[in-house]
């Protein structure tokens, strides 16, 4: 677990303690960009990217324990702090008394309820804020049972606790708040009541930003065939076999371009993945994680059209910052996409993506035709209206 931050005195920047226990792709870029936009002390708990259901499961525990250890640290050496100003007959306020945040700032894969219950009474009255980059009541489960209840009643949870919920779309705040009923709806008995309602007051939509650095600096740099590239998570629910299958009907019509699979890998579906890829043969040009941040850019910067297969998205940053570097973007017309693209870049089915490919494949798009969509979730946008709620939720509670 990772942790950084240092004292600061009274009326300096905004404490923050972020709990992250599913530290990469979007929810690593959205963190780490946060923090460096925004001029707080920043405090950050951190679980690798792994095993995301044992992470809902315990991490809350886990990240409690630490920030007990953390609250008592802070308090001893503030404590220290006052100690020595009162020997200096220096003027200061007491430390000591001081809750040591002024805010949690936490995504939806920690149980905040279960985080707050448990991390002691120097931190109960923190206030909290969960980010929803998804939600686990419309999540696409492949094998349904009773023991999956527990990830949606995490989420429910979580938002009670919280004294603001983000969403990174208007779709997913609308298709959670809407699911409530119908979940609890489950319970043999002792049904909560008016939990939707006590949510939405308290929920608004803020999209989540990216840096733009990289692809600022990354060149465009187009070869002689047409390239596709797929830059997700190598999991079922972005549908690689959807992708694959698509350019394998247009490789079987003789169509000429290039293919690039990126995006983090999981040793689960890794195998699976490249067996299929491989059926490409000379198109398939790249089929790996990108090394580092810069490498997706360029990968990103030297292709014509960035596709999603996804059965699942709420918001879709990969898509968001291949349109910034220059591609043609191709989405379901379904999930959060309706409300981020125009319809010339949404398909309808396995046929219209194979159909909106080959015209393109045909008539190369021009690059940057969708960097104005993106330009609006850029971290030089977005950083102040997270700034701005921060403020919001932790003054609310030092004013009250």
């Amino acid at each position: 677990m990772d942790s950084s931050g240092a004292m600061s005195l009274p009326g300096h920047t905004l404490r923050i303690l972020a709990l992250e226990p599913y530290y990469g792709g979007s929810h690593r870029a959205v963190l780490d960009g946060l923090v460096g936009a925004i001029d707080a002390e920043w405090t950050l708990l951190t679980l690798p990217a792994r095993k995301w259901k044992w992470r809902m499961r315990g991490s809350g525990v886990t990240m409690a324990a630490e920030a007990r250890h953390l609250a008592t640290e802070r308090s001893r050496a503030a404590t220290t702090h006052a100690a020595a100003a009162a020997a200096a007959d220096t003027t200061t306020t007491d430390l000591g008394s001081r809750a040591p945040w002024d805010l949690i700032f936490a995504s939806t894969f920690v149980n905040l309820a279960e985080f707050r219950g448990l991390a002691g009474a120097a931190i109960a009255p923190v206030p909290a804020i969960v980010y929803f980059h998804e939600n686990q009541l419309v999540y696409p489960n492949r094998h349904t049972a009773e023991w999956d209840y527990q990830f949606p009643l995490t989420n429910i949870t979580s938002a009670l606790s919280a004294e603001r919920c983000l969403f990174n779309t208007r779709w997913n705040l609308e298709q959670f708040i809407a699911e409530i009923p119908g979940f609890l709806a489950r319970f043999p008995d002792y049904r909560p009541q008016h939990v939707a309602e006590a949510v939405a007051k308290k929920s608004h939509v803020v999209p989540p930003p990216f840096d733009p650095a990289e692809f600022d600096q990354a060149p465009t740099v187009r070869g002689d065939r047409c390239r596709i590239i797929w830059p997700h998570r190598w999991e079922h629910d972005k549908d690689p076999e959807g992708f694959i299958a698509a350019l394998g009907e247009l490789a079987a019509e003789g169509l000429d371009f290039e293919a690039v699979i990126a995006g983090q890998a999981f040793k689960e579906t890794e195998t699976l993945i490249r067996s299929a890829a491989g059926e490409l043969g000379d198109r398939l040009v790249f089929c790996e994680q990108p090394a580092d941040r810069g490498a997706y850019a360029r990968l990103l910067a030297s292709a014509d059209i960035a596709v999603s297969t996804a059965r699942n998205e709420f918001f879709g940053l990969a898509m968001i910052e291949a349109s910034y570097a220059g591609c043609m973007p191709l989405v379901p017309d379904r999930l959060a996409y309706p409300g981020l693209y125009p319809p010339a870049m949404r398909y309808s089915g396995a046929d219209g993506l194979v159909a909106r490919l080959r015209e393109h494949i045909l008539s190369r798009p021009m690059p940057g035709q969708a960097r104005s969509i993106a330009e609006d979730f850029t971290l030089g946008r977005l950083a102040p209206r997270f700034e701005s709620v921060f403020e919001e939720v932790a003054g609310a509670v030092r004013h009250s």
